[in-house]
C-alpha cells in the first residue's frame, strides 16, 4: 500500500508537469519555458487550484481529509518513534520497518483508500498531497523516480522501490546504506594526515555505516509522513478558508454593513474599496466611447486585482447618497453587461471578480439595488485589452489608477501561491471595529 501510495502521488505529480509545462528542448536537454493554458489555470498551487475551483463538494472532501489526517497524525507520531531505535545489522532495520507497517496498517489503508478516492475522482486529485507548497523541492526530488506513465497501474518491481522511498530506505535515489558509507568514508578521508597511505586503504566498518544509515532511514521515514500529515492540514486550512470568503461574499447582511459604515466614514475611499454612482459604459451610445468606456471599468477592476484586492460599490454618489442602479430587465441587463466585459477585456486565466446585488434603503427610504463587485488579489498580473492587441496593467495605489509595466507588478507577486480575497478579514475588521 505504501508502494502504491507513492505511485499515485508521482505519477499525480508528474502527469500535472506534463499538462501544465511548456517545455523545448537544446542541445539534447528539455528545458521548461513557461506554462500552458491549463497550467495557467492551475497557477502555482495545486491545492488551491483543486480546492477553489476543481471540487464540488467541498464539504466531502473535508470529511474524507479529515478522516486521513487522523491516521496521518498517528504515523507520523509513531514513525517519530522509531528514531529511538538501534538495529545492528541492515536485516535487523528491515525487521523493524516491517512491524511498524503491520502495527500501522489500519492507519497505512486509510490513507491509500483516501489516494485512492482522489484520483477515482480525477488522475491528477493526488497531486495536492505532493506539492512544492508543502514539500519543497528538494524533497520531492530525494523520493523521485521516473514512472512509466503510459501504465495504469503500478509494476511489482515499481511498487517495491517506492516502498522503500516510502520508509526511507532509499533516499535521493540512492540507498541510505550507500549513502552511510560514502558519508563516513568522506569524513574518514577529510581527517587523515597526507603523510598517511592512500585513501583507497580507508575501510568504512560496516557497524557504523548501519548505524548511520538506520538512523537516516528512520529520519526520511518520518519526514515522509510528517509532508503527508502537513498537506492534509493545508487542504483543510483551504478548505476552511473557501467556505469563509464565500459565506463573506455571498452574505448580503455583511456587505449591507459594510457599505452602511463605509459611506458614514469621512475619509476618501480606502486602498480597498471604492463607490461608483453608475458605470458610464451603460449610458453612451456611440461605439468609440462605449469601447473605452469598457477600458475604464476593465482596468478599474484589474487595479485592485494586481494591488490587494477590495470591492468596487456602483449605486453610490460622490455625497455618499444610495442611489442604486435600477431595477427589473434594465438591472439585468447591465449586470449581464458587466459581467461580458469582464470576461471579454480581462486578460487572466480564473475568475478574479463577482459580482453581487445589495438592496440598501435610500435618501428617500425606498429600497435600492447596488452592485457589489468583489475582487480578489491576483497572484499573476492581471492585464486588460482594448480588442485590438493593446494591453495595459493597471494598478490601485495611494495616487489612483497607475499603469505600469508588467513585470512591476509581477515582482512583488512572485512568492504568491493563489490568487485570494484575504482582504475580506480587513473590512470585517473594519465593520466590527469600536
Amino acid at each position: 500500500m505504501l508502494g502504491e501510495i507513492h505511485w499515485h502521488l508521482l505519477r499525480a505529480s508528474q502527469l500535472m508537469y506534463e499538462r501544465t509545462a511548456v517545455k523545448t528542448k537544446r542541445a539534447g536537454f528539455v528545458s521548461h519555458e513557461g506554462f500552458t493554458d491549463f497550467g495557467r489555470e492551475v497557477g502555482r498551487d495545486e491545492i488551491d487550484w483543486w480546492v477553489t475551483r476543481k471540487e464540488r463538494n467541498v464539504e466531502e472532501l473535508r470529511h474524507e481529509t479529515s478522516l486521513a489526517l487522523e491516521a496521518a497524525q498517528k504515523l507520523k507520531k509513531l514513525s517519530e518513534l522509531l528514531k529511538a531505535k538501534n538495529p545492528e545489522t541492515h536485516a535487523d532495520l528491515l525487521k523493524i520497518l516491517r512491524q511498524f507497517a503491520e502495527d500501522c496498517a489500519a492507519e497505512i489503508d486509510t490513507i491509500y483508500q483516501f489516494i485512492l478516492w482522489l484520483a477515482a475522482r480525477d488522475l491528477l486529485a493526488p497531486t495536492i498531497l505532493y506539492t512544492y507548497r508543502v514539500w519543497g523541492s528538494t524533497r520531492r526530488g530525494d523520493r523521485d523516480f521516473q514512472l512509466d506513465l503510459n501504465e495504469t497501474k503500478p509494476k511489482p518491481e515499481t511498487v517495491r522501490s517506492l516502498t522503500e522511498i516510502a520508509l526511507g530506505l532509499t533516499a535521493g535515489r540512492l540507498p541510505v546504506m550507500i549513502r552511510a558509507e560514502m558519508e563516513i568514508g568522506e569524513e574518514m578521508y577529510e581527517r587523515m594526515n597526507w603523510d598517511e597511505e592512500s585513501s583507497s586503504q580507508i575501510s568504512v566498518p560496516l557497524s557504523r555505516v548501519v548505524r548511520r544509515g538506520a538512523a537516516m532511514a528512520f529520519e526520511e521515514c518520518a519526514e515522509y509522513f510528517e509532508f503527508i500529515r502537513d498537506s492534509l492540514r493545508n487542504i483543510l486550512f483551504d478548505i476552511e478558508k473557501l467556505v469563509e470568503q464565500r459565506d463573506f461574499v455571498n452574505d448580503e447582511a455583511f456587505w449591507r454593513a459594510f457599505i452602511e459604515k463605509a459611506i458614514r466614514t469621512p475619509k476618501a475611499e480606502s486602498q480597498l474599496w471604492d463607490f461608483k454612482e453608475t458605470l458610464t459604459m451603460w449610458h453612451v451610445d456611440k461605439n468609440h466611447e462605449r469601447d473605452q468606456a469598457k477600458v475604464t471599468f476593465a482596468e478599474d477592476v484589474a487595479s485592485f486585482a494586481n494591488a490587494r484586492g477590495g470591492v468596487l460599490v456602483i449605486g453610490v454618489t460622490d455625497k455618499r447618497e444610495i442611489v442604486g442602479i435600477g431595477t427589473g430587465r434594465k438591472l439585468e441587463d447591465k449586470l449581464k453587461f458587466a459581467a461580458d466585459v469582464l470576461s471579454k477585456h480581462l486578460d487572466y486565466p480564473r475568475e478574479i471578480a463577482r459580482l453581487r446585488q445589495v438592496v440598501l434603503a435610500g435618501k428617500d427610504g425606498t429600497g435600492k439595488i447596488c452592485l457589489v463587485v468583489v475582487i480578489a488579489q491576483a497572484c499573476e498580473p492581471v492585464g486588460v485589452h482594448d480588442g485590438e492587441g493593446h494591453y495595459t496593467y493597471p494598478i490601485r495605489r495611494e495616487t489612483g489608477l497607475t499603469r505600469v509595466p508588467r513585470d512591476e507588478i509581477l515582482t512583488p507577486k512572485i512568492h504568491m501561491k493563489s490568487d485570494n480575497y484575504d482582504f475580506l478579514r480587513e473590512l470585517y475588521q473594519f465593520i466590527y471595529e469600536k
